[in-house]
């Protein structure tokens, strides 16, 4: 039985002082506007033709929308329950009801989707086990990348589809993608609205939770043209689970539509600006023992860094607060020439070999005694060898760093190893974080401007404009800092046409669809330096840095003599111009088939920037790498077919086969230069096989899905392929999931899901893998008495050393880690007569390893979520309960390539909403 130390819950409803003023605003100003509309009186302006394109519409809170139309999945608008693909619907009631305000919060009701972390942020969704797309209004965005977080409050609906996306929408990535549809779409508060309304809202909770939003809409008319607008914003000031690590948010939507403002084309037109203050946190030195035992290793470096670097006979550095580069190379000094593999907190091991050839995972050689550099400057600090620790140490004897193959240096850098007079094994607080990246602070702004004819639905035209741009800044102690600008802007159009019926057959309807579009993303990055995540001890100081704990990088200090120069230095560029032509074809009214067909080319140009060569260079000479550049065209087809078959009882059997194009950028929208390069060229292919079943009954109030599907990437052949390890990994995942919605009534409503599904690498690629000092073959020390002295894991907390894993071992391991094979989740809603209304649900995760090699296994998880809520007239009060039994619980990093850091989900924690409509 574990006994964590947790903090009892902290500033529960407690806002900053200005937030509680801008709230207060927020409803004067919503009292104030009612009344002033109450005088205007408003008069209506619907007209014919004025729907906004994305509209939603909802009866009552708690439908489940079985048969909510979608025109995201594969072009056309179809109800879900006759859409050949598995498709997934959240509306804005239900986000609000079940308090889903992140993409991490999405596993609570759609099936398939799951979120890995990086340092703890959670900025993009995983459908089927890989990377999705995120698309706004049915146009592509920049990847989220764990730069910012994404926040589902500020949206109206999210669809989420499975499986590569339609030829209409061009190259995309495999496991599927989500449609965002902001507040603003919001045709019912917007463009149809005879008077202005709207809401202002304000949520306080455990962890200092602190957050207003406000949004009004209503008509308009401009030169006797009528059409609707609608203003949405959020301020949030939030602490987190994690201590230092808040949230900071400031959110503005805004839209406007207009009929008739060119010719018979209507305006849709909009715009959102982000920005996302916040921090990235993993838990370090993680170990089984702190998974199972909430055990931690503390202890602090025994080598000072932060003592300066010998140059032209200057000591430089010495005492600034922080460690540079030259500094690494002084006090840690390396035996041989400086290379990728030999570095001071930096070591590349080989693959060690046994009896029965390259050596199982779990059956490494052992290590005996310490290193042989940590043996030697114990001996050399006469206090350390007359401490107990000290004399326990030397007692064990020399060894090496490896039995077997070993670094080319042949030793362990001193700047590894832990004091040994600063071990001890603690109960561990799972509100620190030792892997700290200090700030995250991205701006994101984005720009839609549609023109739209569909007063004919039979012959529709729509031209749309987005324009998407990522401003981020990271900086850390870790030293890792970047500075990225990724932009991107798409230009579609789409025109449908339906076969008049008079030149068809009576048992033949079709409908047909073609999409011209061109995309251009563009990116560029500057960082430095690596992540040292392990130095820091969370147990020490609050889990506070310090200097021997601190690093430079380039954006604090870019000089060589003392700092850390620029490493990464990228831009690239790509475009995608395509054309799609898609027919939906319905036969003797039972029968629908949807076929479609796409190809798109692409113009690739990748350049990499003078930058230091840290894998070069050493304390007294500094290299830098020349610049590149390198530009390459490609293309890619993709089609898709599916057929569907309505039967008696409500049931409807579909499958479907498609192959989309995939960009081979990474998840900064950034394409490197190896990939340009490649033989293959910068796109790929995903292929996806589905076949399932939907049901509606009961007037589609109770709702059945069961799918079954096969999806991989499949232009990968070899393992020397550089692009396999792109963000569209080289994996294939089979499923099954089910899905299930009940309505009965106006009152009560039910929704679940299960799934099992497993995914594994497709190719047996080589590649760098993190190691503790256990895994590697250290052993613990122990003094004369038995008691620990030492564990193994210490020797190499002070840098990082890795492997490259042979082809031939990972043929056993091609099991894609990381993400659960299978999750369950169940939801029950109620609403009374009186205004009161209950939620509760539960989420199950099962058991998954950390990492590639299943050297860490993060136990199963169950959380439980309740809500309550009472609407009286215009206002609404709501109470959340978020892991109501205070389950620990764990996910997994944005890779399977090592274990030592992983993410501790937040415990309990309440959430009170007060809302007032007007």
């Amino acid at each position: 039985m574990r006994q964590p130390l947790r903090k009892p819950r902290q500033g529960t409803f407690r806002f900053a002082l200005s937030d509680i003023a801008l709230a207060i605003a927020a409803f004067t100003a919503s009292g104030a506007v009612q009344a002033q509309t109450d005088k205007a009186a408003a008069t209506p302006v619907a007209t014919e033709g004025s729907s906004l394109s994305d509209m939603v519409v909802t009866e009552d809170a708690l439908s489940s929308l079985v048969n909510e139309s979608t025109g995201s999945s594969i072009g056309f608008t179809k109800p879900i329950l006759e859409t050949p693909r598995t498709v997934s619907f959240v509306s804005s009631e239900q986000l609000s009801l079940m308090g889903i305000s992140s993409v991490d919060d999405l596993t609570r009701v759609v099936p398939g989707t799951f979120t890995t972390t990086r340092y703890g942020l959670q900025g993009g969704i995983n459908v089927r086990g890989v990377a999705a797309d995120m698309y706004f209004r049915g146009m592509k965005r920049i990847n989220m990348q764990g730069h910012a977080r994404t926040s589902l409050a500020a949206m109206d609906s999210i669809e989420v589809i499975k499986g590569p996306p339609s030829p209409i929408y061009g190259m995309g990535k495999i496991g599927g993608y989500s449609n965002l549809t902001p507040k603003s779409g919001r045709a019912k508060m917007g463009a149809y609205a005879d008077k202005l309304t709207g809401f202002a809202q304000m949520v306080g909770g455990d962890y200092s939770k602190s957050e207003i939003s406000a949004g009004a809409g209503g008509p308009i008319n401009v030169l006797d043209r009528n059409g609707g607008f609608y203003i949405y914003g959020l301020v949030e000031n939030s602490g987190s689970f994690v201590d230092k690590v808040g949230a900071q948010q400031r959110i503005l939507q805004a839209t406007f539509s207009l009929d008739n403002f060119l010719g018979p084309f209507r305006l849709e037109t909009g715009t959102q600006i982000q920005n996302s203050i916040t921090s990235g946190a993993y838990m370090n030195r993680a170990t089984q023992a702190l998974i199972d035992r909430g055990v931690y290793i503390s202890g602090q470096p025994l080598v000072n860094l932060d003592s300066g670097a010998s140059l032209n006979g200057s000591l430089l550095g010495a005492g600034d607060g922080a460690v540079g580069f030259r500094e690494t190379h002084a006090n840690s000094p390396i035996r041989g020439n400086v290379s990728g593999g030999n570095r001071p907190l930096n070591q590349t091991f080989n693959w060690p070999t046994c009896s029965y050839g390259l050596c199982r995972p779990d059956d490494f050689p052992k290590i005996p005694g310490i290193p042989t550099l940590l043996y030697d400057a114990i001996q050399a600090n006469p206090e350390l060898a007359a401490s107990p620790q000290g004399q326990a140490m030397l007692a064990a004897g020399r060894g090496g760093p490896k039995p077997g193959s070993a670094t080319s240096s042949q030793q362990l850098p001193i700047g590894f190893a832990l004091d040994p007079r600063t071990i001890s094994l603690v109960p561990v607080n799972y509100h620190r974080n030792g892997s700290y990246e200090r700030i995250q602070d991205a701006k994101l702004g984005l720009l839609f401007f549609d023109l739209v004819y569909d007063k004919n639905p039979d012959s529709t035209v729509k031209s749309q404009f987005f324009m998407d741009h990522l401003d981020s800044f990271k900086n850390s102690y870790l030293p890792y800092g970047e500075k990225q600008d990724i932009r991107l802007w798409e230009e579609k159009i789409t025109f449908t046409q339906r076969i008049p019926d008079e030149i068809l057959p009576q048992w033949l309807r079709v409908n047909s669809l073609a999409s011209l579009n061109y995309r251009r993303t563009a990116g560029e990055i500057r960082s430095s330096g690596g992540d040292f995540d392990y130095r820091q001890d969370v147990m020490f100081r609050k889990g506070n840095h310090y200097p021997n704990t601190i690093f430079w990088n380039q954006l604090d200090n870019e000089s060589f003599e003392t700092g850390a120069p620029v490493t990464t230095a990228r831009w690239s560029a790509f475009n995608e111009f395509g054309a799609g032509l898609m027919f939906d074809i319905d036969i003797f009214k039972n029968t629908n088939v949807v076929l479609g067909a796409r190809y798109d080319r692409s113009r690739a140009k990748a350049t990499d920037f003078r930058r230091f060569n840290e894998n070069a260079s050493n304390a007294t000479t500094a290299s830098y790498l020349p610049e590149r550049t390198i530009h390459g065209w490609d293309g890619g087809k993709s089609w898709s077919f599916s057929i569907s078959q309505k039967l008696p009882l409500g049931l409807r059997p579909y499958f479907t086969r498609a192959i989309s194009s995939v960009s081979l950028d990474g998840a900064n929208n950034i394409m490197v230069y190896d990939t340009v390069a490649a033989p293959g060229g910068h796109i790929g292919d995903a292929t996806l096989v589905e076949y399932g079943l939907k049901a509606g009954w009961f007037n589609d109030r109770l709702f059945l899905t069961v799918a079954n599907y096969k999806q991989t990437r499949t232009d990968i052949s070899s393992a020397a392929d550089p692009t396999a390890s792109a963000e569209v990994s080289s994996t294939e995942t089979k499923g099954t999931e089910v899905e299930l919605k009940w309505n009965p009534d106006k009152h009560f409503s039910v929704q679940g899901y299960a799934v099992l599904q497993k995914a594994e690498y497709i190719v047996d690629q080589s590649g760098a893998y993190e190691f503790n000092g256990r895994d590697l073959g250290f052993q613990d020390v122990y003094d004369s008495a038995g008691n620990l002295v030492y564990p193994a894991e210490a020797f190499l907390y002070g840098g990082r050393v890795q492997m490259n894993i042979p082809a031939d071992v990972l043929k056993g391991y091609r099991k894609r880690t990381g993400t659960p094979d299978k999750q369950a989740s169940l939801n029950l809603n109620y609403n009374f007569d009186n205004g009161v209304g209950l939620m509760f649900g539960g989420t199950w995760f099962s058991s998954v390893y950390a990492d590639r090699l299943q050297r860490m296994k993060l136990p199963q998880s169950t959380t439980a979520n309740a809500a309550m809520t009472y609407d009286w007239r215009k206002w609404q009060f709501k109470l959340n309960a978020y892991n109501l039994f205070d389950e620990i619980y764990f996910r997994a990093r944005n890779s399977d390539t090592g274990t030592n850091l992983v993410s501790v989900m937040p415990g309990r924690r309440l959430e009170f909403t007060l809302k007032m409509d007007f």
